[in-house]
């Protein structure tokens, strides 16, 4: 049994999502370095991205890590968010891209 979560995106789009995951993978540490230093506001710009981006690019669950995240930049939640940043990278080390014929992402990360 694999640990990989397969996710289906549009291909039209497929050709984006590498990049848009190495971002996301950037922005793991951009939020420790963030978090490190106590500088929220940076963490909030950060999630803010994720929550509004993730969906579009049929990854859900990034746009709910970023939402929580952002909650988590406003309540000054420290705690809270080195684990979302953690769930965050335990979601990406399993992400696999399958590119489909079809219309829309069809993976529900």
């Amino acid at each position: 049994m694999s640990d990989k979560l397969v996710i289906t995106v549009d291909a039209q789009i497929a050709a984006l999502v590498p990049r848009f995951l190495a971002n996301r993978a950037a922005d793991i540490d951009r939020i420790r370095t963030a978090l490190a230093a106590g500088d929220f506001e940076t963490i909030r710009a950060a999630a803010h991205g994720m929550k509004g981006s993730g969906g579009g690019y049929g990854f859900p669950e990034i746009s709910r890590l970023g939402a929580a995240m952002e909650e988590g930049a406003r309540q000054r939640d420290a705690a809270a968010l080195g684990s979302l940043v953690a769930s965050l990278e335990a979601y990406l080390a399993r992400v696999e891209i399958k590119p489909c014929d079809g219309q829309g992402a069809t993976g529900n990360g």
